[in-house]
């Protein structure tokens, strides 16, 4: 499958990074606000037409801000799962037999109320089997994470997860090595709510290195899942493996019963981190991603077959001199992507001191198939 790729414009909004927590409200009001890491003080983009433009803006230091990426239910409210264990830190033996997850969970009426942190908490507790304590990637206590919400067309709503299970036991050499803790590989499972996200049970396991073994065992194993309901039932699911200065692929696996079972999983791009899918008006199917370049891929087969990457920023190099790979997408326009991504090149020219290398880009593009 060939594409025309014809830039329409290209925004720089200076330093910053992992722009890709976005709540995106386009079947609404067209508002979408996008929170950014930086070094001298946090911001976001924030726009109220689709994602044709962008604004900066500045948080307002008095309000609770909350950089999670909430999704628009069917009836309008928007809801938000915390990314780590809440009940992590408050476990006084990690190796107990049951370890017992507790989401916190975030609701707002309209994303105005987001952007303004009139939010309100609740904790769920989900029965996870076989969850284990285990590490994340930089040296922290990790018993499962999630990044992303989706609500499917039957109305459950799924989250994907990643971490570690007991029977996870595939040691990473480089953590070892290097960093001087114990990380196995991880997997990834899902936890499904029928009830609009008040209760929450163990769905199943999507991918994990026992079953699916990965060629490079300094890879990070199966994580940074992002699906999205290409047709009624049909699930498609990307996944992330790459680890510390490892180039490890981007996997594709798909369910067709409403994320109940999966087909084995699949490599669609030699690298690239925290994958984003996009369903174009067109039928086109789009992911995002990064690391090692911001690039993009489209299907044209509902994610069953994937073209080559379409380099939006060419940029490789070790963390830190490299891009985060943490993007945002949207369609801003019939045909039309806008793709909110860092790059460092510049300020690596200028000698840069660490942490003041990533500038935000926010970039549309006309993406045309040719026949």
């Amino acid at each position: 499958m060939q594409y025309k790729i014809t830039t329409l414009s290209n925004q720089c909004f200076g330093l910053g990074h992992y722009a890709c927590n976005e709540t995106n409200d386009q079947i609404g009001t067209g508002k979408i606000f996008v929170p950014v890491s930086a070094k001298d003080g946090d911001y976001a983009l924030y726009s109220e037409d689709s994602g044709k433009t962008f604004v900066k803006m500045e948080f307002d230091k008095d309000k609770k801000q909350v950089s999670l990426p909430f999704i628009r239910l069917a009836d309008g409210t928007f809801i938000a799962m915390g990314f780590e264990n809440a009940a992590y830190g408050l476990l006084f033996q990690t190796e107990q037999e049951k370890i017992p997850y507790c989401a916190a969970i975030y609701r707002a009426a309209s994303i105005d109320d987001i952007i303004q942190g009139k939010i309100e908490t609740s904790l769920a507790l989900i029965d996870i089997p076989g969850l284990s304590c285990g590490y994340g990637d930089s040296g922290n206590g990790c018993a499962g994470c999630v990044d992303y919400l989706y609500q499917m067309s039957n109305g459950d709503i799924i989250a994907m997860m990643y971490g570690q299970f007991k029977d996870d036991k595939i040691l990473c050499p480089y953590f070892d090595q290097n960093c001087g803790y114990k990380f196995y590989l991880y997997r990834v499972w899902t936890v499904v709510s029928h009830d609009m996200g008040h209760t929450w049970e163990f769905g199943t396991t999507v991918a994990d290195c026992n079953t699916y073994p990965i060629a490079d065992v300094n890879a990070e194993g199966y994580c940074e899942p992002f699906c999205l309901e290409v047709e009624p039932g049909h699930l498609c699911a990307i996944l992330r493996t790459g680890g510390h200065e490892v180039v490890s692929p981007l996997y594709c696996t798909h369910s067709y019963d409403y994320g109940k079972t999966w087909e084995a999983p699949y490599e669609i791009c030699a690298w690239g981190v925290l994958p984003k899918l996009l369903m174009m008006k067109n039928g086109t199917l789009v992911c995002a991603s990064g690391h090692e370049h911001n690039f993009l891929l489209f299907s044209d087969d509902f994610g069953k077959t994937w073209s080559e990457p379409y380099i939006v920023e060419e940029c490789y190099g070790k963390w830190g001199n490299s891009p985060s790979g943490y993007n945002t997408i949207v369609e801003s326009a019939p045909g039309e992507i806008t793709m909110i991504f860092d790059d460092p090149k510049e300020q690596i020219a200028q000698n840069a001191p660490e942490g003041y290398k990533r500038q935000i880009y926010v970039r549309t593009l006309r993406i045309e198939k040719q026949e």
